[in-house]
């Protein structure tokens, strides 16, 4: 347990020299470790203890995106490359939710206060109803 709060009092000292260099917090956590993100004096998004670029996409892009695919009419054989495409990224997009799924229950055995083991229990919420959806989509298109 005391190296858990080690560990949080690192990150603390971490973002916390980063604001007072003038970073940016932003209201965007981390989604490998679910920190707070943060934006440089270059407008850069990072996340200060993965030490990672993150690239933020709009979700209205990605509904443009998929609305697109969905009105448009294709022939046999671009059909069936868009039907592999989508595939592959389904299984990708499963294979990280489940690895999401894990971490999560990872922190929340150890986690003792009542805020976070809610923000917890609703990530898992979310993340099992989009499994959910995936899967009846997945059923329904006959994949």
């Amino acid at each position: 347990m005391s190296d858990i709060k080690d560990k949080n009092k690192d990150e603390a000292k971490i973002m916390a020299g980063l604001l007072r260099a003038g970073h940016t917090m932003l209201n965007l956590a981390c989604p490998l470790c679910n920190n707070p993100l943060f934006r440089n004096k270059e407008n850069e998004i990072f996340c200060p203890i993965c030490n990672k670029k993150v690239i933020i996409e709009k979700e209205d892009t990605v509904a443009s995106n998929v609305e697109n695919i969905k009105k448009s009419e294709y022939s046999a054989q671009n059909s069936t490359k868009i039907y592999t495409q989508f595939n592959y990224n389904r299984e990708f997009l499963v294979g990280i939710l489940e690895q999401k799924i894990n971490l999560i229950s990872q922190k929340l055995e150890h986690e003792t206060q009542m805020d976070l083991i809610e923000r917890y229990i609703k990530a898992l919420t979310k993340i099992f109803d989009l499994l959910n959806k995936l899967n009846k989509n997945n059923a329904s298109a006959g994949i």
